[in-house]
């Protein structure tokens, strides 16, 4: 039945939006008592089991606080987080538990939708969970008003945001109540957003949100969709899904489900408005997309002469990178008394991207990179192959630039560069 409704979907869509602190409670004036960190619920001993999490958040920096940004942490993060949903210093969502938001409205109305919406809560960034996945996971549709009066527990904190037991909810379901009201001097009515919540009701999860990629989580899902505005964006966040699916982890060894990997789609928006004829007329679903127009990540094979090739190239630019070292070592300035290289200690790495190229299968088939995400393929023995043995960061940014010369003259049309760090 629900086939034949133009207005209903099978799936669920969750709106990602720009960045915003101000949704943090860490930046809200609330009594964090005895949290050091962002608290995804009251109970501090539940709320710990997503320390490590900290550790994951501090090393990610957002090159802008936009939604593409915010959609690739959560890939990389492997789960969309649960949030409080904060407007006006106070929490929305109800409970002792955050919570992640969906809506089931289908694709032409969030389209529509986002566009009559601040890009502070709204922007064409989605990912789309099947319903009935969501529901087995836990997720449900929201109860929008009580049949009673709207009374919060007495004396009413900050947060976390209760309601009181007249209300008729449990504590474990009052995530999803969101208030209604008919009055005509302060309506409040936000049932045309069609929503679902997901919390983790039954505290089983490791990560502190809904998870989707992650494999050591108690449930999956068979299909996932991530909606981007255009095919540049599409390639990134397709580039960044082939980075995890060829890691098998992301960089803090939190294991990601290939399976799920490969079953993610990723639509470009701006591609189907240039090949889709009459597209708010059609009302078009993900359901109603057609695969010519579902892009997913490529795994192209390396044809044999492509493997030697890079083969020959790998031994070239280790040799150029052990002659450019020693070059560096005799020129470089030195102090006077220790006679030492005037200069910091550190590494350099080499690096090269695009994922989805014949070039990088062949360097995972010759175990010459790994993957990390977010900066590509990182190359083993590059540097440190000579005969000198010394830390200076010089001699190690000396041999990346060799080795970078070297497969750049073989493979212009391939993107490398150079990451460096202090000791």
């Amino acid at each position: 039945m629900n086939m034949l409704r133009e207005d209903l979907s099978t799936w669920a869509l969750h709106f990602i939006h720009d960045y915003n602190p101000n949704a943090d409670p860490e930046y809200q004036k609330i009594n964090l008592d005895h949290y050091d960190w962002f608290h995804y619920h009251e109970n501090k001993k539940l709320n710990d089991r997503f320390e490590l999490w900290k550790i994951s958040d501090n090393d990610f920096i957002y090159p802008e606080p936009n939604a593409l940004q915010v959609l690739l942490k959560i890939i990389t993060d492997g789960h969309i987080r649960a949030t409080w949903a904060f407007r006006k210093q106070r929490p929305t969502i109800y409970g002792p538990r955050a919570a992640v938001c969906f809506t089931e409205m289908p694709l032409y109305a969030l389209l529509e939708y986002a566009e009559n919406r601040s890009n502070e809560f709204v922007r064409n960034y989605a990912i789309g969970l099947l319903k009935h996945e969501l529901f087995e996971a836990g997720g449900r549709p929201v109860i929008y008003g009580l049949s009673g009066e709207h009374k919060e527990q007495s004396p009413k904190p900050k947060w976390p945001r209760k309601l009181a037991p007249s209300c008729g909810i449990a504590e474990a379901e009052q995530y999803r109540y969101v208030a209604m009201s008919s009055d005509p001097r302060r309506p409040i009515d936000w049932s045309h957003e069609r929503e679902w919540r997901w919390a983790d009701h039954q505290d089983t999860c490791f990560c502190p949100g809904l998870p989707i990629w992650l494999s050591e989580e108690p449930f999956s899902f068979s299909r996932v969709f991530i909606v981007v505005p255009d095919r540049e964006e599409a390639k990134l966040v397709m580039d960044r899904l082939k980075e995890l699916h060829d890691a098998g982890a992301n960089n803090f060894d939190n294991l990601f489900s290939r399976e799920t990997l490969e079953a993610t789609s990723v639509i470009a928006l701006d591609q189907l408005e240039a090949d889709i004829v009459d597209l708010e007329e059609r009302h078009l679903r993900l359901e109603d997309i057609p695969a010519s127009q579902i892009l997913k990540f490529e795994q192209p094979e390396a044809p044999p002469e492509l493997v030697e090739k890079v083969r020959q190239v790998l031994c070239e630019a280790q040799k150029a990178a052990a002659q450019a070292a020693a070059e560096c070592f005799k020129s470089a300035p030195r102090d006077t008394d220790s006679n030492r290289i005037r200069d910091v200690s550190g590494w350099a790495h080499l690096f090269v991207l695009d994922a989805q190229t014949p070039l990088i299968s062949a360097l995972l088939q010759l175990e010459a990179v790994f993957p990390v995400a977010g900066s590509g393929y990182c190359f083993h023995n590059i540097c440190g192959l000579g005969e000198i043995r010394d830390p200076a960061l010089c001699l190690a940014e000396a041999e990346v630039k060799a080795a970078k010369s070297v497969f750049e003259k073989h493979f212009p049309n391939a993107l490398f560069t150079m990451e460096t760090r202090w000791d």
